[in-house]
């Protein structure tokens, strides 16, 4: 099945446009990979015209395997064992199932990663994967209050993670471009939504998670002005304020760090390195596991049909 399997791994933030059915395209904030059968990632490479320099590694066969799963896994993120990607692998494979002529192939393979991600998240990370970039961001926050109110940006699946975690103890508020998923998100978690791009209101609010990534500054130093205040000293005295920012690109310009309550994605990969040191057991025994799993994808199996029924069932249900 995975004899012929070819991953291209490029930079973050690298071109790449939409799959016309030969390839499967992952964009995240750490990589863009481009999936396929035999040659064609390298023909799509050369459609799109992307330089050498933005490949970063390029896998085939059984080590192409290895290397989906350890990154469906988060066995390749900075925040080792994180969920987010495995939203950001179902995501883009629901864009490449609406491809008229997909590679039935390549929808097999994924079939298997993520059959193969769940048993190994089961078996192996289940326990170490609890602090995801939404989980450090709620512990951030902990670390200043218990309750108050947060404001989340976005509508993303990380929007809704931090949703999820930060609804137990605050008042959460959700502001975005897409008002239908603002409406949709709204109804689900019981949230009031803030007008987007209404900066005056977000300035008001104590703690502020962005999850929008763009290539545009949403927030300058006027911003974080009003946000923390005209003396910001005397504000940091009186009342504890964060803006961490989970996008990427950062759609951020200023200068405040992490000591004045600005955080960045590299404050919270730092914060994971932290953990890290104690997840490694657990993360070899998951990386010796995806390597049995790839020796047994790699296996032949005389069948008349790329995927059966069930496999097929599991691919419209995720």
């Amino acid at each position: 099945m995975i004899k012929n399997l070819t991953v291209i791994n490029l930079k973050a933030n690298s071109h790449a446009n939409p799959s016309k059915g030969d390839v499967f395209v992952l964009k995240t904030c750490q990589r863009t990979l481009i999936m396929g059968v035999g040659e064609a990632p390298f023909l799509h490479l050369r459609d799109n015209a992307l330089r050498e320099d933005v490949i970063t590694d390029i896998f085939e066969g059984q080590d192409a395997y290895v290397f989906l799963l350890e990154t469906i896994c988060g066995l390749r993120s900075e925040v080792v064992a994180e969920y987010e990607v495995v939203g950001q692998f179902k995501d883009a494979y629901q864009e490449f199932l609406k491809t008229p002529e997909r590679n039935t192939h390549v929808m097999s393979i994924l079939e298997k990663l993520f059959q193969d991600n769940k048993k190994v998240r089961t078996d192996h990370l289940t326990e170490i994967g609890q602090l995801t970039y939404a989980g450090i961001a709620r512990k951030l926050i902990h670390s200043a209050v218990n309750d108050g109110d947060v404001l989340v940006l976005g509508s993303g699946t990380l929007a809704e993670d931090l949703i999820k975690l930060l609804k137990k103890k605050h008042n959460v508020f959700i502001s975005a471009r897409n008002n239908e998923r603002v409406a949709e998100l709204s109804a689900a978690y019981g949230l009031e939504a803030i007008g987007w791009g209404d900066k005056d209101t977000y300035a008001k609010f104590p703690f502020i998670v962005n999850t929008i990534g763009a290539n545009d500054v949403l927030f300058d130093d006027i911003f974080f002005s009003k946000f923390f205040g005209l003396n910001f000293l005397e504000t940091l005295t009186q009342q504890m304020k964060l803006f961490i920012d989970l996008g990427s690109p950062s759609v951020i310009e200023t200068n405040l760090t992490e000591r004045d309550g600005v955080l960045r994605l590299e404050d919270i990969f730092r914060q994971s390195a932290k953990l890290n040191i104690e997840k490694m057991e657990k993360v070899n025994k998951a990386k010796n596991a995806i390597l049995h799993l790839a020796q047994k994808r790699g296996t032949p199996i005389l069948s008349s049909t790329p995927f059966d029924w069930e496999e097929l069932h599991f691919a419209y249900s995720l």
